[in-house]
């Protein structure tokens, strides 16, 4: 139980020292996933989610989303999948993720 409790608060910590920009790639990330719930990570289409929908979930320009919706793509090409996604929903702040 505690090795458990130790586990998850170093997760926690990690997943803290991301830049914001990071995090926000993470969840533009998760967006792309969700939307495309039976496509492998690495095969999701950008375009499943709009620019219009991530400049309204993370209060950005339009020229600002665009660039972390790449970030977020080539986080799926290098590997993120469900179940980083699952983890990293976990840390974000209530009505965040």
């Amino acid at each position: 139980m505690v090795a458990r409790a130790e586990a998850a608060a170093k997760a926690a910590d990690d997943y803290a020292r991301l830049t914001p920009r990071q995090r926000s790639a993470r969840r533009v990330a998760r967006m792309l996933l969700a939307a495309q719930p039976d496509m492998p990570s690495d095969k999701i289409d950008h375009e499943a989610v709009p620019l219009t929908a991530v400049m309204e979930r993370l209060d950005v320009s339009q020229t600002t989303a665009g660039d972390i919706r790449q970030d977020a793509m080539a986080l799926l090409l290098s590997g993120y999948g469900r179940q980083d996604a699952a983890a990293d929903a976990a840390y974000e702040p209530a009505g965040e993720g």
